[in-house]
């Protein structure tokens, strides 16, 4: 991976702390570089202007860059190495950021801290979760307010060096759509609803086929208009997350269901009932209600993601080419060297 790369890592890792928590409802930890020397269990790996790196956190920003990257379990086994270049130049891009904020005598205002921090909290449906979320990291308040007002001090610094990025012209819009049409292609879709009745795992085959012979008398009432397809999945189903809206799922393609369902929702014709489908949920009834050939998303229903995407780009271009220009000028000291890395942390 490039410096360039890594420096994407970096603002994704950023944009965590910022935003103050991922997913799952835990803060993004980013390790502040230390000034005094790492402890003897914690040996440094490289100076930049007199901030030292130390291994320790080198060693959370991969585990973080693991899990915004969802690598497959051979390559987790060798994240160590596998991510420490990456790791190791996000970290001395924050010292870059650092020591620029430092130069320009930038500041962070503390309302708009206060504010951010207010944010932070209000993410979590509880002060208990937000405690044990901050404990998961091994944080306390102050260390995480102090984390998430140092990425403030560092996005000024960013915004500083794309502030005079201007917007792409609607030429560079138009080429993008016209050099790229494979983005922009609408695969065969279906919109279709269902009648769920679940089926235990352990169920016994006599149990199995009395939920499917009741599926089957819901079917024939449907069929013989007592009932339409709507109200009989608010009756019935067992999928809660749409049986009040008679079983509607929407439009899918191909490939967001389980192969069962999915096969018997395309080839069935618009307005018809399926015959009953067994799938690793159960029993169903899917009504086809509309299916969409494949096309093409016309350029102006494609226009605005172009133009968000290529604003995105050229910002990114833009702080590339400053990280570069601060790490030229930078005083970088490699203490430990990638194969002093590799020995310490390739699997046994």
């Amino acid at each position: 991976m490039s410096r360039r790369a890594s420096f994407t890592t970096l603002l994704f890792i950023l944009g965590l702390v910022v935003a103050a928590s991922t997913a799952g409802g835990q803060q993004a930890a980013v390790p502040a570089p230390q000034t005094a020397a790492g402890a003897g269990n914690d040996p440094v790996v490289a100076n930049v202007f007199g901030q030292n790196i130390t291994e320790k956190q080198v060693m959370e920003v991969i585990e973080q860059m693991a899990r915004q990257r969802q690598l497959p379990n051979d390559q987790m086994q060798k994240k160590d190495t596998l991510l420490y270049r990456d790791a190791l130049d996000t970290l001395i891009g924050f010292a870059l950021l650092r020591n620029e904020a430092q130069d320009l005598n930038l500041t962070v205002d503390k309302a708009k801290a206060d504010e951010a921090w207010q944010t932070v909290v209000k993410r979590f449906p509880s002060e208990d979760q937000f405690q044990k979320a901050l404990q998961s990291q091994g944080l306390t308040e102050a260390d995480a307010r102090k984390k998430m007002e140092e990425s403030l001090l560092y996005q000024q610094v960013i915004d500083k060096a794309v502030a005079n990025v201007p917007p792409p012209a609607e030429t560079d819009v138009r080429k993008f759509y016209d050099d790229n049409p494979k983005f922009f292609v609408t695969p065969e879709q279906v919109h279709a609803a269902h009648i769920l009745l679940k089926v235990d795992a352990k169920a016994t085959p006599e149990q199995k086929a009395e939920v499917k012979t009741k599926l089957e008398g819901i079917r024939a009432d449907i069929e013989g208009k007592k009932i339409t397809f709507a109200e009989a999945a608010a009756k019935y189903s067992e999928d809660k997350s749409n049986s009040e809206k008679g079983g509607d799922l929407g439009f899918f393609p191909r490939g967001k269901m389980v192969k069962p369902f999915e096969d018997a929702a395309f080839a069935a014709k618009p307005g018809t009932t399926s015959d009953v489908v067994e799938t690793p949920f159960g029993y169903h009834l899917i009504n086809t209600i509309e299916i969409k050939a494949p096309g093409n998303i016309p350029f102006e229903d494609a226009r605005k993601n172009i133009v968000s995407f290529l604003e995105r780009k050229s910002k990114q271009d833009a702080i590339n080419q400053h990280i570069d220009g601060l790490r030229q000028k930078a005083k970088v000291e490699t203490v430990m060297t990638d194969e002093e890395w590799s020995k310490r942390h390739t699997a046994k």
